[in-house]
């Protein structure tokens, strides 16, 4: 008899688990854009009550599963009007949202500038002059001052490979450098 009593109280107290564990719910569905109805990657989902939130998926397509209650929930995505909405959770939801781009009207900018005042006498661009001076000037490892590693040192130039002596200069290949 002890037995089949001990046996009930541990079958009852796992019932009781289980109707707590199923009193969660699941909230899903998709966020895209309100314009083109495309859906949006990445989109923060959040309920700062619990303190937890999801993210959607490449098909726009979110899901999280909460205890019931009720919940603010928080959507927000770069470049476009944040939603704050509360929702009951009672049972399953599929719920789809659109979200609208947040845009800002800037103010024109125009620049003037007095174009006979500008000096300029033949437009280049892209040069960079080394002295003997400056190339003098750069620390030494164990050897001479090397021009080639002179010019690795200027921005946008890199060093061709290792073993190699020419350089690239935006990603251009060394064979297309002019050196004066």
């Amino acid at each position: 008899m002890k037995n089949i009593i001990l046996c009930f109280l541990f079958i009852f107290s796992f019932s009781t688990i289980s109707i707590k564990a199923q009193e969660k719910f699941t909230l899903n569905g998709t966020i895209s854009e309100e314009k083109s109805n495309e859906s949006l990657i990445g989109v923060s989902i959040y309920f700062p009550e619990l303190q937890t939130g999801t993210t959607t998926n490449e098909y726009g397509f979110y899901s999280i599963t909460l205890p019931k209650g009720t919940y603010k929930i928080i959507i927000s995505y770069l470049g476009f009007n944040t939603i704050v909405e509360s929702i009951i959770f009672s049972e399953n939801i599929t719920k789809n949202f659109n979200l609208t781009d947040a845009l800002e009207n800037l103010d024109e900018i125009v620049i003037t500038q007095n174009v006979e005042n500008l000096n300029i006498q033949a437009p280049q661009m892209s040069v960079n002059r080394l002295t003997s001076g400056t190339i003098k000037d750069i620390p030494v490892v164990l050897g001479e001052s090397d021009i080639i590693k002179a010019i690795t040192l200027l921005p946008g130039v890199t060093n061709a490979g290792e073993g190699s002596s020419g350089f690239n200069v935006r990603c251009c290949s060394a064979y297309q450098n002019l050196i004066l």
